[in-house]
């Protein structure tokens, strides 16, 4: 089962999510990968952030696509450290585990694209999405999962696409499911499982992966 740091390793309260230290700690607490989000901000770079607004992840507040990098970059995000650009947090961990993109808004699909093929790591990715129809300029260059909180037509629709796995929430997994999606040829990654309980369920029905704030809890719930 892939252990994918969910923003990295904020834990609860939650603290310095989507950071260079926050990707940093994810993995020495064992997880294999890391799942992070993507906005533009105002020149069009795109970094790494979830909200729309930098209010509650940093010591600053504005819309990210309100404002440049240069500015953006001032703000503490947890660590002292920045907001990240998605081409940096490439350069430093696409070489060294499976990451997973969340595109948080849309018209930034193809601008993710030509970061990850410029770099070449086409194979170190997964792109993922609510919005399953942004994902399609991407197959069969880049691997794509389909995000959902609902299953109506997820497997259907992930098939069409060309999609690699389904990322469907926690409470909506079912052996069934998982047995359609092995039919389907589809791998499935669920988030996002925090509980030692919920972490063992998982394991127990063969899930291919998870979200998860603490990594490290995966290893206790092995034991």
């Amino acid at each position: 089962m892939i252990v994918f740091g969910h923003r990295g390793a904020p834990g609860y309260p939650r603290y310095g999510e989507n950071t260079i230290s926050s990707f940093n700690k994810a993995l020495r607490s064992g997880a294999d990968g890391l799942e992070f989000d993507v906005r533009r901000c105002r020149d069009g770079r795109i970094v790494v952030i979830h909200d729309e607004t930098i209010d509650r992840t940093t010591n600053g507040k504005g819309r990210v696509a309100d404002l440049s990098y240069e500015e953006l970059r001032r703000f503490d995000a947890g660590f002292g450290e920045p907001i990240p650009l998605l081409s940096d947090v490439l350069d430093v961990f696409g070489a060294k585990c499976l990451l997973n993109i969340e595109i948080k808004e849309r018209e930034i699909v193809d601008g993710v694209r030509k970061l990850v093929l410029e770099k070449r790591l086409e194979k170190h990715v997964i792109v993922s999405d609510f919005e399953w129809r942004e994902l399609a300029t991407l197959t069969p260059e880049i691997p794509i999962a389909l995000l959902s909180s609902k299953l109506e037509n997820l497997i259907p629709a992930a098939r069409q696409m060309g999609a690699t796995a389904i990322h469907p929430r926690r409470d909506l997994v079912t052996a069934s499911l998982i047995a359609a999606a092995r039919q389907a040829k589809l791998r499935v990654h669920i988030w996002t499982v925090n509980g030692l309980d919920e972490i063992s369920r998982s394991r127990r029905l063969g899930v291919d992966g998870i979200f998860t704030d603490f990594p490290e809890r995966c290893s206790t719930s092995a034991s």
